[in-house]
């Protein structure tokens, strides 16, 4: 049997791109702002929870530009698991998902990544009330 290879366009990808594989990019990305600035989308799709909405909590999305994103985007993931958040990545139609959440409680975050072809955060959803 033939051993696997990569299929081409993650091969194709690499030149450009400083982490192919995404377990090193959300690494880089959490713990560094320049990063993050670099692989944000403009407007990136930020949802969050209007608790004043009637006759129950409702969500609201924004597109946000560049500019007025409010810098870190992410917390560092590696700081938040030792604060007792939980860190969960799972692969989704639209690339990889990132959720952040502290237990028994509403405080819930999801990223939403997707390659573009460097992986670039597309969508923040802040679940917290």
């Amino acid at each position: 049997m033939a051993p696997a290879t990569p299929p081409a366009p993650a091969a194709a990808a690499a030149p450009r791109c400083q982490d192919v594989e995404f377990d090193a990019f959300l690494k880089r990305f959490s713990a560094d702002i320049a990063v993050q600035e670099k692989a944000t989308a403009d407007p990136l799709t930020m949802i969050h929870l209007d608790s004043d909405a009637q006759p129950e909590p409702a969500p609201v999305t924004r597109n946000v530009p560049l500019a007025e994103v409010e810098w870190p985007v992410i917390p560092n993931l590696e700081a938040a698991r030792k604060g007792g958040r939980e860190v969960v990545v799972t692969q989704n139609a639209q690339g990889r998902q990132v959720m952040v959440r502290t237990p028994d409680t509403s405080d819930q975050q999801i990223y939403q990544f997707a390659q573009k072809p460097c992986w670039t955060l597309v969508k923040v959803d802040d679940q917290a009330l």
